[in-house]
């Protein structure tokens, strides 16, 4: 699936920096996409850097949405998106009492504690 730059586009170029396959070109200060070098950054990232950089957030969406197809699924994309990120913050600052480690040194300090003693 390709990506079109909408008239959102406010010309900043972020998205032309951010192409990891130079598909977005400059014509006449003018941004394109050339579809056929456009493949969604898979095997580069996980997200569309056209539409995760863009500050208007409507100036780069995927083709579909823009000739009218799947409007849902871009919303849908961008849910789970926010989902997981907000999952992995949500982890990241949560009490994490036991840690694999903390399990591991603890199963490891009892067993070392029950072989000196039988030893004694």
């Amino acid at each position: 699936m390709s990506h079109t730059i909408t008239d959102q586009c406010i010309t900043c170029h972020r998205c032309h920096k951010a192409c990891p396959t130079g598909a977005i070109k400059i014509q006449n200060n003018v941004l394109l996409i050339d579809p056929t070098l456009c493949n969604d950054c898979q095997g580069y990232y996980g997200t569309p850097q056209c539409a995760s950089v863009c500050p208007t957030n409507s100036g780069c969406l995927p083709t579909y949405q823009v000739t009218g197809g799947l409007k849902n699924q871009v919303a849908d994309y961008w849910d789970s998106w926010f989902n997981r990120y907000n999952n992995l913050v949500a982890r990241l600052k949560g009490k994490q009492t036991n840690s694999y480690w903390e399990q591991w040194f603890d199963i490891y300090s009892q067993e070392i504690l029950t072989l000196t003693t039988v030893s004694n």
